[in-house]
């Protein structure tokens, strides 16, 4: 390389860095675009075809297992929103699936949003995720479980399933997932579903800054780490907000996954129950299985009278005085004088 080039001669070609997105893979990166945005062609003039997918499906589907390769989803223009179809599978390994200019916020753009099923027929999910070492981030689901000629979806995003891969080291962060239902649309979909699978467990699952949940009506559960089945080990959350309208004091946030889980772990995360009339019984329901515990660390609960009473659930900070009794200093009281302990 000639370090005193002329640069007035000699030009950079912007693209080497706009097709790599300066990321460092063997494998290869796909831009997700819409037909409808004013710079499409332009697009796939410069990118070239194999690299510029319209729709994100079609970009997992040009993806292979176990190379990096990267998906990065283009906002739309005026911030229209991705219609689905079918659900979204994404079962290749080692995929990465990154929305363009996402930021950590309660809610993503909605140019990055892809939409529940505008037409009668359904798939029973948003989101199925089979494949291994996945990585999703800066998207927004926001999704209908309405009953239809096509049936009923029973969750937003379901991870595994058992006839298929088995996603262990999933990782999702910055990720928007809203049922946005109410009650006359049968809103209780789970929002994230973990199912047993042929492996006999996922493990190692994070979450980090996502919003799950639906302000209107409370869903089945917000997450269900497995309920009748082995679930996730090493489960772990971490500054997430988890958000239900609850209806009845059973209603939950999650529902703890039974058998071997090693450990689940919230960390900084908050459960706001926004019905003020009906404060759950526990945010947490559901059999733990002994010496697997269940961590709650730094996390805050409103409307909500226990973080969980299992007794395999651990939660710090807590304290306790002369009295025989700890308390949460996680719950929030409002505006109730509270006696000291």
């Amino acid at each position: 390389m000639d370090p005193f080039r002329n640069f007035n001669t000699y030009k950079i070609d912007p693209l080497t860095e706009i097709r790599n997105a300066g990321i460092v893979t063997n494998g290869s990166v796909f831009w997700v675009s819409s037909t409808a945005d004013s710079a499409h062609t332009t697009r796939t003039n410069n990118f070239g075809n194999n690299a510029v997918q319209t729709t994100l499906q079609g970009a997992i589907d040009a993806s292979v297992s176990d190379r990096n390769d990267y998906i990065m989803v283009i906002p739309t223009d005026g911030g229209t929103v991705r219609a689905l179809g079918t659900a979204v599978d994404v079962n290749e390994d080692r995929l990465h699936i990154l929305g363009i200019g996402y930021k950590p916020s309660p809610m993503a753009y909605n140019g990055l949003t892809f939409n529940g099923y505008v037409a009668t027929a359904q798939d029973s999910e948003l989101v199925n995720v089979t494949g291994a070492g996945v990585e999703l981030g800066g998207l927004r689901f926001l999704g209908t479980s309405a009953v239809g000629t096509g049936g009923t979806m029973t969750s937003m995003m379901r991870v595994g399933t058992a006839a298929s891969g088995t996603p262990h080291d999933f990782w999702m962060h910055d990720v928007h997932i809203e049922s946005n239902v109410a009650a006359a649309d049968n809103g209780t979909a789970v929002i994230v579903d973990f199912v047993g699978d042929v492996g006999g467990g996922i493990t190692g699952v994070s979450f980090d800054r996502c919003w799950l949940g639906n302000w209107g009506w409370a869903p089945e559960q917000v997450i269900d780490l497995g309920g009748g089945t082995a679930g996730p080990t090493r489960f772990e959350a971490r500054d997430c907000t988890f958000v239900l309208d609850a209806q009845v004091v059973g209603d939950d946030f999650v529902r703890n996954g039974t058998g071997l889980t090693e450990y689940a772990l919230f960390k900084n995360c908050d459960f706001i129950n926004v019905e003020a009339g009906t404060a759950l019984t526990s945010a947490f329901t559901g059999a733990v299985l002994v010496d697997n515990p269940l961590i709650l660390r730094n996390n805050s609960y409103l409307n909500v009278t226990q973080a969980g009473t299992d007794t395999e659930a651990y939660k710090s900070p807590a304290f306790s005085g002369t009295n025989p009794g700890i308390a949460d200093t996680g719950i929030y009281i409002g505006t109730a004088a509270i006696s000291p302990v």
